[in-house]
């Protein structure tokens, strides 16, 4: 099964205090009246169909991946000389994990570190 290409492009470029004003506006509920954005906002509607672009590509790796759990892994190993990076998806009674296993053996003795993220 393959991952199907990317749907967004690039939304803003913005950084430090232009990306900030960004989010305050975003955080005083602006974008909550998203229903009357095409009739009184018309260049905002570009914005909100590359966030719906987004969303789907999002719900395309939640499905690509639940896919493939637990039978194949969806990412690689990640080697270099001392470090491993290992991802397994889990599914738990339909609860998924993402499971991160670090193996760094660059002291010699190997040690071995996991996180655990869920997928909602």
């Amino acid at each position: 099964m393959a991952l199907a290409d990317k749907k967004y492009e690039t939304i803003h470029d913005k950084t430090g205090g232009d990306k900030t004003k960004l989010k305050d506006e975003f955080d005083n509920g602006y974008l909550s009246r998203i229903a009357d954005v095409p009739e009184k906002e018309p260049a905002i509607s570009a914005l909100v169909y590359q966030i719906g672009l987004l969303q789907e590509d999002i719900d395309e790796l939640r499905r690509y991946i639940v896919a493939l759990a637990p039978s194949e892994k969806p990412l690689p190993t990640i080697s270099t000389a001392s470090h491993t990076v290992d991802f397994t998806v889990t599914n738990s009674k339909g609860a998924y994990t993402l499971v991160t296993t670090v193996v760094d053996s660059s002291s010699g003795k190997a040690v071995t570190k996991t996180a655990a993220t869920t997928l909602r």
